[in-house]
């Protein structure tokens, strides 16, 4: 039982806000709240069974034959996929920490980590090098990860060879800065609204929240992301924040 209560009394505790009348309408305060309700679900959810999964994929790596190779692991990696999404989804809906950095050297990385991951397409990147912004990089990576990866995988979908199969550009205006993604995949099926909704996917190995994830992290920073069809074919994913 002293157990239990300890387990109980560590919990992470919501937070309470007294809002008057004009306040309950702000659109800025509001985003505050989500912000929080995300922090404190998912720190519950991180607490409470993200540790326990661990020990159970230990415990059955002892105890079922040809683990490697059963359901159960695959059903426990599946497990843990959510549950990373869930801890990065909880980061996206931190306070933002900016500070300044390379903006074209993140989108090169980003590029090369799916390169290296054994992803194949032709990239093209425009933008102006170095281009030094201050920012939350932490966030902005979250932000346009999912875009670069999703525009691998649609073109590893059809296997093309064709030259700038994705073209990948940034900039700024007077008010904010922006990352483009465009790719002639196969193009978007199905609402393009649902694809941005917690645990949607097709994908085999997707958590179903990368979108979630990018989309709560450019909200943080006070942006947008767009995802539409592109004039070429394919697919045009585009996140815009604030400076």
């Amino acid at each position: 039982m002293n157990i239990g209560i300890a387990r109980l009394t560590n919990i992470p505790q919501p937070v309470k806000i007294e809002l008057s009348h004009e306040e309950a309408g702000s659109a800025e305060l509001r985003h505050q709240i989500k912000n929080q309700a995300i922090d404190w679900i998912a720190g519950l959810l991180l607490h409470e069974i993200a540790s326990p999964i661990g020990l159970v994929k230990r415990t059955a790596s002892r105890e079922i034959p040809d683990f490697e190779n059963s359901k159960t692991r695959r059903h426990l990696d599946n497990l843990q996929r959510i549950f990373e999404a869930i801890e990065q989804l909880k980061n996206a809906a931190a306070i933002p920490r900016p500070e300044d950095f390379d903006l074209a050297e993140l989108v090169s990385e980003t590029v090369n980590a799916e390169i290296e991951a054994g992803q194949m397409a032709e990239v093209s990147l425009h933008g102006q090098r170095p281009f030094v912004i201050s920012s939350d990089p932490a966030l902005v990576r979250f932000a346009i990860s999912n875009g670069i990866r999703n525009a691998f995988e649609a073109i590893g979908s059809i296997g093309t060879e064709e030259t700038h199969a994705i073209v990948i550009s940034w900039g700024e205006t007077d008010v904010d800065y922006w990352v483009a993604v465009l790719d002639k995949g196969p193009g978007i099926t199905g609402p393009i609204e649902s694809a941005f909704e917690i645990g949607k996917t097709t994908k085999q190995g997707h958590s179903g929240f990368g979108l979630a994830i990018a989309r709560q992290a450019i909200q943080t920073l006070g942006g947008t992301i767009s995802l539409k069809p592109s004039a070429q074919g394919g697919a045009r994913y585009e996140a815009r924040w604030e400076k």
